[in-house]
């Protein structure tokens, strides 16, 4: 309100007491409205016309200074002084706030609080009183009757006083003590006083002595002295004078009870404690245990597995590759994922089949992106998306194709970004037992994905294959007979198959001559061209596109040269060993490898004059050790076969 009323006021003392003693503090019992109604005798607007005088109550009115408060302007308005009040509404409504709040708000509440304070001290007035009396009471009762220095004397008087009443005392009891043993001596004489009336008159006199001597007590303990004494004992026994003792010995009994109470609640709570902290330690044990017990199934399903494995070879030992029709999963099972660190579901035997059930089976999902090394720059065009799965390795690619499109179990044109057509083959070359015909794979009624033809592996999505569904490719089995110094190494009457094997560049294991149908080239071209660039570093174009089964056959057949300087052929034998699913590293749930192996035979020792000499090719022996090449062992062992070869 002072703001409003003197904008322009200077800051000072008297701008200090209108503001917070007559203003604020005054407030509260009076209020000052004067200088709220008009301008005071002084404060008057002397402007010399209407229209400065105007102005100038505008100027005031809105709280505006006169140029930075110029003391010439308000000369020239007729205003006297800077201190002036100017009335405003905005003074009135503040005011009327403030009576609001604090003449009734406030002052309203400070009555209830006040009331409510009156209310809970009545309640408790009468111990209050009681306390104070007794308070009053012990103080003058305990305090000596003279003052210092004379209040040596009553301490000498107390001395005298407790001495003679602990003397009284004794009296008493002594007194008390004698009268009882009289009168018992006299109670046992009283049967013989009645037959001899001679001591009749003896027996009279000693109860009149004995009543005079109580007689002689009862007036010395019945002096003003010892009355005193009693009186002050009964005054000190008096209820109401030891009301706050009772008071003390209920509360001490009450805070008896308490501690007690707390502490069979800090006993409760010691033993609930003890009792979270063993659950806490079976707890631990559990997870101990249950920790144990799958480790102990990890171990034991691991160690199926491994016997599954062990059975599976010795039981292709004596069976020859198309007899041998059980395929069991060995490296499609193998953890972790190759190219990850992902491990797959363990998965037995009986568990392998889609129609067995398995409730428990819930594998991981990887999809390996198109950037990840296991993909060759060649490759990396043709890697397909994720179709409706969550992977745990995002990809991408450059063929866009709607799950919709996706026409499983047949033939499929697409187009490459650059224009180009390829045909991508969605069937499957596994044929069925009964007419050898092909499979048609069950697809996933949830994803309507591809699923393994041959079971679980463990893992789910694309994985580090190309793509969802079959994957095939071309492998060729080259082999030679193995010669020591130009003669034929013979074991057991038979001689040693050697195969040609390359150096992966990306794994640093050795593998053998293969092609991946991607639907740009035809199969039989894809494996001359990626032989030719394997074997000489060359990379020549009249091998693509158009090479049929014939072709193939003709192109390994013109390295049959018994030597670089002699150009007529020697032996040479061809035959497709296998075609049909793969047991490799790389299948999953809904994609796997199948292939179509082809073995070529050279009965020279030098097929190949111009092969390159930087250990990237090489010549391995074809046994039961053969276990680098990524193929299963006993499509080695039917090469073997074919060439009456030793192959344990």
């Amino acid at each position: 309100i002072a703001a409003v009323l003197y904008p322009h006021h200077s800051l000072n003392l008297d701008l200090v007491l209108k503001a917070f003693v007559f203003r604020g503090l005054m407030g509260l019992f009076t209020s000052e409205m004067a200088d709220l109604k008009h301008q005071r005798g002084p404060c008057s607007i002397n402007a010399t016309t209407q229209a400065e005088r105007e102005y100038a109550c505008l100027r005031l009115s809105n709280g505006l200074s006169f140029k930075y408060d110029n003391p010439y302007a308000y000369k020239r308005y007729g205003i006297p002084s800077q201190n002036c009040n100017q009335t405003s509404w905005i003074a009135w409504f503040l005011l009327i706030q403030y009576f609001f709040l604090a003449k009734r708000f406030l002052v309203s509440l400070l009555t209830a609080m006040f009331g409510l304070t009156g209310a809970r001290v009545q309640s408790q007035s009468q111990q209050i009183w009681l306390y104070d009396r007794y308070e009053i009471l012990m103080e003058y009762a305990k305090r000596p009757r003279l003052p210092p220095p004379f209040i040596v004397i009553s301490y000498i008087i107390m001395l005298i006083t407790s001495c003679s009443s602990r003397c009284l005392l004794k009296l008493k009891e002594y007194t008390n003590k004698k009268n009882y043993s009289t009168i018992r001596t006299l109670a046992q004489s009283i049967p013989t006083a009645k037959n001899n009336d001679a001591d009749t008159d003896e027996f009279k006199n000693t109860s009149n002595e004995v009543i005079q001597n109580r007689s002689i007590f009862q007036r010395l303990l019945r002096c003003k002295p010892c009355q005193k004494n009693a009186d002050k004992h009964n005054w000190e026994n008096d209820e109401t004078n030891v009301y706050w003792k009772y008071k003390a010995k209920e509360f001490y009994a009450k805070t008896q009870e308490g501690d007690k109470a707390q502490e069979k609640l800090d006993n409760l709570s010691k033993c609930s404690i003890n009792m979270q902290k063993d659950i806490d330690i079976l707890r631990k044990s559990l997870r101990h245990v249950s920790d144990r017990v799958l480790t102990s199934e990890k171990l034991l399903i691991d160690a199926q597995i491994l016997l599954e494995k062990i059975h599976s070879i010795i039981k292709q030992e004596d069976k020859s590759l198309p007899v041998y029709q059980k395929f069991i999963h060995m490296l499609s099972r193998e953890s972790p994922y190759i190219y990850t660190y992902e491990a797959r579901f363990p998965v037995t035997e009986r568990h392998i089949p889609w129609k067995a059930s398995f409730d428990l089976y819930d594998p991981t999902v990887i999809s390996l992106p198109k950037q990840h090394d296991c993909f060759q720059n060649s490759e990396r065009l043709f890697v397909e998306a994720d179709l409706a799965i969550e992977p745990s390795v995002t990809t991408t690619t450059d063929i866009t194709i709607r799950l919709t499109d996706y026409k499983w179990n047949q033939f499929v044109e697409s187009q490459l970004p650059d224009g180009k057509k390829i045909i991508i083959d969605r069937t499957t070359w596994i044929a069925t037992s009964e007419d050898k015909t092909s499979l048609v794979y069950r697809l996933d009624n949830q994803l309507s994905i591809p699923l393994n033809p041959m079971g679980r592996t463990g893992v789910r999505g694309r994985g580090a294959l190309i793509r969802w569904g079959p994957n095939k490719s071309i492998m060729t089995v080259i082999t030679r007979w193995k010669k020591y110094h130009d003669q034929f190494v013979v074991i057991d009457g038979q001689r040693i198959l050697e195969t040609l094997v390359f150096k992966d560049k990306y794994t640093n294991g050795w593998k053998l001559p293969e092609a991946k149908i991607l639907g740009i080239e035809s199969p039989h071209g894809a494996i001359c061209r990626s032989f030719h660039e394997l074997a000489f570093k060359d990379s020549d174009s009249e091998h693509r596109f158009s090479f049929e089964e014939s072709d193939m056959i003709k192109y390994f057949e013109s390295f049959a040269r018994a030597s670089i300087s002699t150009f007529e052929p020697t032996g040479f034998e061809s035959h497709m060993v296998y075609r049909g699913y793969i047991d490799d590293l790389r299948n999953t749930d809904n994609a796997w490898v199948e292939a179509e192996i082809w073995n070529f035979h050279y009965d020279s020792n030098m097929p190949f004059p111009n092969l390159r000499q930087d250990d990237v090719a090489i010549w391995k022996d074809v046994t039961n050790n053969s276990r680098g090449f990524l193929i299963q062992i006993s499509i080695l062992r039917e090469i073997a076969r074919i060439h009456q070869a030793f192959f344990e």
